[in-house]
């Protein structure tokens, strides 16, 4: 079965994907309070650096969608930064303490795109 090849592959991706989903939606009195101006945007960068090397990782390795091997670095900035976007998002519209923020959705692709170069010079080596 494709799916049981696809996900042997990207299931850290989809558990990172998960736990970011979780924590972006927590009610903010819950996550720990640190007193580092811009402290929430390293670790949207964080967040999203990590996602996009999971997926990098797992859309090279897995065969069953030969499609995904096909401008990947392109395909997984995009789901990250929509799926970034459809958190903030979530967290304006189903949260009462959680509030859109473009500098963290500007965060989420910077995270994401120097994930994908990080990617690509380790793969490089590593050849």
């Amino acid at each position: 079965m494709q799916a049981n090849s696809y996900l042997k592959y990207n299931w850290p991706s989809i558990l990172w994907a998960a736990f970011i989903l979780y924590l972006c939606m927590m009610p903010a009195r819950h996550l720990p309070h640190i007193d580092i101006p811009n402290f929430d945007k390293a670790v949207h960068f964080t967040f999203y650096f990590t996602l996009s090397i999971l997926m990098n990782r797992g859309w090279i390795k897995q065969q069953s969608f030969n499609s995904l091997h096909k401008n990947t670095l392109l395909k997984i900035f995009l789901i990250c930064c929509a799926y970034g976007f459809t958190i903030e998002i979530m967290q304006e519209t189903l949260t009462t303490d959680r509030h859109f923020e473009w500098l963290d959705e500007a965060a989420n692709a910077c995270g994401a795109a120097v994930g994908s170069l990080v990617w690509v010079f380790y793969r490089g080596n590593k050849k």
